[in-house]
């Protein structure tokens, strides 16, 4: 799995990244990247006041240049903090230490706001990041209070990760729901081109695909769009979340896929391969069956102009090409020996040129 990754260093978690000219960064940081009405709204909904009041960054955004002040002989002494899991017990401690304090109501919510909104780590995870990756549920919500339908929500680390992304490679489904519901981006590419509804895929999570795919079937008023476009998103190997459950040969999610109105005929980018084709060639007769009872086109052609069929008669599985024909599949144009010896190189080229692996 694609864990947040430790790197070795000395130190406290660093100032909050600042985009170099013409540079890429992955990440951003605390309050930097919240927009002028989003500050506004924090500012109204935390009690604080107008820009400028407090120290901090440019425009008065109050970040802190050294969240780690409070606590910085003891980290010096302990060593730096760091974001992966089972990482130093420190990181845990400052979200104990973090949240606690704004739990108890020891300082108003803007001593708060500067210190967790801008805190970030050498790996790029922020204060919501840390939340999720040591599953502290009521920092988490403390975090989530301040920053509902805020970009903060979706700010991404090294690996190009948000706070979303992690929780769906955890698999802790209660916080997916918790940060869907904050507006956490449901489109967000890590840099695999993974969304967290491919990463629930992938990892095989149906309690957290329930939980990004839940607003479809409450239809929720103004939202289809947003939810429905996850469904539609390829990675970067060119296949969308179907795809990659079809791969898995993972029939319940499979099921939930198309039950919220995935695309049953959705060509993969690298060889045009719809979803029939790549369960045929991952040779489960379940989800071939399904497919075809739930509707899949049985003349579907890759680029170069193979059926599923085609690709069901030369491989061990004989049930898969029974079951194409009594769905009326057609038997395949290209059925001598010699066609299969001389087209089998440019049927698989495609894949291992554009899949990386």
């Amino acid at each position: 799995m694609a864990f947040v990754q430790a790197q070795p260093g000395q130190g406290g978690p660093r100032e909050p990244k600042k985009l170099e000219a013409g540079g890429e960064e992955w990440c951003d940081s605390g309050l930097g990247s919240l927009s002028e009405g989003q500050l506004v709204q924090l500012r109204e909904d935390g009690g604080l006041g107008p820009p400028g009041d407090a120290e901090g960054g440019p425009g008065g955004c109050p970040v802190t240049s050294d969240p780690r002040a409070p606590q910085k002989q003891q980290e010096e002494e302990e060593g730096r903090l760091d974001s992966a899991l089972g990482g130093d017990e420190g990181v845990g401690d400052l979200v104990e230490g973090v949240g606690g304090v704004h739990l108890q109501s020891q300082v108003g919510p803007e001593a708060w706001l500067r210190h967790v909104l801008g805190f970030v780590t050498e790996d790029g995870d922020t204060a919501l990041h840390l939340a999720v990756i040591h599953e502290h549920e009521a920092f988490l919500d403390s975090i989530l209070q301040y920053t509902h339908g805020t970009d903060y929500l979706d700010i991404q680390n090294d690996l190009g990760q948000t706070a979303l992304h992690i929780a769906v490679i955890l698999g802790v489904s209660s916080f997916v729901g918790k940060l869907v519901s904050a507006g956490a981006g449901l489109g967000i590419q890590e840099k695999g081109g993974h969304t967290a509804l491919h990463l629930a895929c992938r990892e095989g999570w149906q309690d957290c695909a329930e939980q990004l795919l839940a607003p479809l079937a409450v239809q929720r008023p103004g939202q289809g769009n947003r939810f429905q476009a996850q469904l539609d998103c390829t990675n970067y190997d060119g296949y969308i979340p179907l795809h990659v459950a079809i791969l898995r040969k993972d029939l319940d999610m499979v099921n939930l896929l198309i039950s919220a109105g995935s695309d049953l005929n959705k060509q993969e980018l690298s060889c045009g391969r719809s979803p029939l084709h790549l369960a045929v060639e991952s040779q489960s007769p379940e989800i071939v069956e399904y497919l075809l009872r739930a509707g899949a086109d049985t003349e579907a052609r890759m680029y170069v102009g193979y059926t599923p069929m085609y690709s069901a008669v030369h491989r061990p599985d004989q049930k898969i090409p029974q079951l194409l024909r009594e769905f009326g599949s057609e038997e395949p144009e290209w059925d001598s020996e010699e066609s299969v010896d001389s087209n089998s190189e440019e049927e698989y080229d495609d894949i291992v040129i554009n899949c990386g692996h």
